[in-house]
């Protein structure tokens, strides 16, 4: 008598595990982010579990990575892809548990740094061992995308803070009157890659620490013969840091304080110095002139020139008044690039607008950088961070992996039509396939991965 199996012509055995993921497109970003050995990084400069049990560093940054790439805005999120048994079979591992999410981040948080913290007034600590490990990361993805793609030498360093309104009680009042927290960045704008950033209390001076900021920029960057540039607000305008960039042969463009004396200097100019800039749909008249200006603070030694001043006026056609009454307003712009026309100037410093202030606003609404989640100084720097490893890894990953038209993708974009694709992993007998369909696979996996495994990858 015949076996069943004999009868029907196959072998039947157990061990069959099928489960499926909402977020099969997310693997593009998970082959990137282990491409350019990220997790043996985070391995080798964050700090070391103190137990084998567990996820090891490198796999806790790939989990906060993927949290706010799918759009996760907390810890308590991270439940939502532990849950996910198809996305941890592409993984290797579950993600942790909110809990275990929480006290990690609480691990960048070192109090013996907050001892010089004052009662009264601002403070800006050191940056823990844990906060210098993820700068490493950052550097790397960085250097990654300067090594892939060859961007043009000219680095154009935008700099600016943003204020992020809290209810926490630990928060300090800013300058708006409200209590919020500060996310410094400089952005290369040319790139849109975020070079730094840095956690703050909300009543630190803007202007506090530019300078070692824009040293910080420029040091993420691999050695070469970059043209450096900054672009920033009135934030910048002091003669230290001025001084600093032009030394460095930098070239600079900062908004100016209005000074009585700068106003003063201003309000003299003939009216045959302004020249036209543009007129606004509702008549208001733009102009600019070139100023005279010599700063009291200024003390370059006699043989050197002097830095330029670029006015700017703005006045209501004949006979109307703005809401305050006054016919004018006055704003200035203090640079060291003499070459430049006068409106070219203007607008190329202007120009910051469409950059830094973009990535405020997708750090914030796109990603989860609007909510910060603790009362530890070292932990919210790290969810800062985080957020900022995670944008830099999809701006590689546009550039790197993806079709043309994701180029200029928000990640919310990113999440609706690249990450959000159903598929069937199916694991048997020690091999495990994920199935989705041939249109995702053709547009996007398969060329995709083939463009990562072609990269080049940075050594040590």
């Amino acid at each position: 008598m015949k076996r069943d199996s004999e009868r029907l012509g196959v072998k039947i055995v157990g061990g069959l595990k099928e489960v499926s993921t909402p977020w099969s497109g997310v693997l593009l970003l998970v082959d990137l982010f282990r491409k350019i050995e990220l997790e043996q990084l985070a391995n080798k400069v964050l700090p070391a579990k103190k137990s084998p049990k567990g996820l090891d560093p490198g796999q806790m940054v790939e989990s906060f990575v993927l949290l706010s790439a799918l759009g996760g805005e907390n810890n308590e999120d991270m439940q939502h892809l532990r849950n996910d048994e198809g996305l941890a079979e592409i993984l290797g591992y579950k993600p942790p548990v909110p809990e275990t999410a929480r006290q990690w981040l609480d691990k960048f948080h070192d109090e013996t740094l907050m001892v010089e913290k004052p009662l009264q007034g601002s403070f800006i600590p050191a940056e823990s061992t844990g906060l210098a490990g993820l700068r490493e990361m950052n550097k790397r993805i960085i250097r990654t995308y300067v090594n892939n793609l060859k961007p043009v030498l000219d680095v154009t360093l935008d700099m600016d803070t943003q204020l992020i309104e809290t209810n926490k009680s630990e928060a300090k009042y800013c300058y708006d009157h409200y209590k919020a927290f500060q996310a410094m960045k400089v952005v290369w704008a040319e790139t849109m890659l975020v070079l730094v950033d840095e956690f703050r209390d909300g009543n630190v001076y803007p202007g506090k620490d530019n300078k070692r900021m824009v040293d910080e920029a420029v040091n993420m960057l691999p050695p070469g013969e970059w043209r450096i540039m900054i672009r920033s607000d009135s934030a910048a305008y002091e003669q230290a840091n001025l001084d600093h960039w032009h030394h460095n042969n930098w070239k600079f463009a900062v908004s100016a304080d209005m000074s009585p004396q700068l106003k003063q200097e201003i309000e003299r100019l003939p009216d045959n110095a302004w020249q036209v800039w543009k007129t606004e749909k509702n008549g208001v008249i733009r102009e600019w002139a070139e100023v005279p200006y010599v700063p009291v603070w200024n003390y370059e030694k006699k043989d050197s020139r002097p830095y330029r001043y670029v006015a700017i006026r703005i006045r209501q056609p004949q006979g109307e008044l703005f809401f305050d009454g006054t016919r004018g307003r006055h704003y200035a712009i203090v640079t060291n690039r003499w070459e430049m026309e006068g409106q070219a100037l203007i607008e190329w410093q202007r120009g910051k607008a469409g950059t830094i202030e973009q990535v405020h606003h997708v750090l914030v609404s796109d990603l989860a950088a609007g909510v910060f989640p603790s009362y530890k100084h070292g932990a919210n720097a790290a969810w800062l961070r985080l957020q900022v490893i995670t944008y830099n890894l999809l701006q590689l990953l546009k550039k790197i992996a993806l079709p043309e038209e994701y180029t200029n993708a928000q990640p919310k974009r990113l999440r609706f039509r690249v990450f959000t694709a159903i598929g069937k992993v199916i694991s048997h007998a020690g091999q495990t396939l994920l199935c989705i369909t041939n249109e995702i696979l053709s547009l996007l996996i398969a060329p995709g991965r083939r463009r990562i495994t072609s990269m080049s990858i940075l050594s040590g």
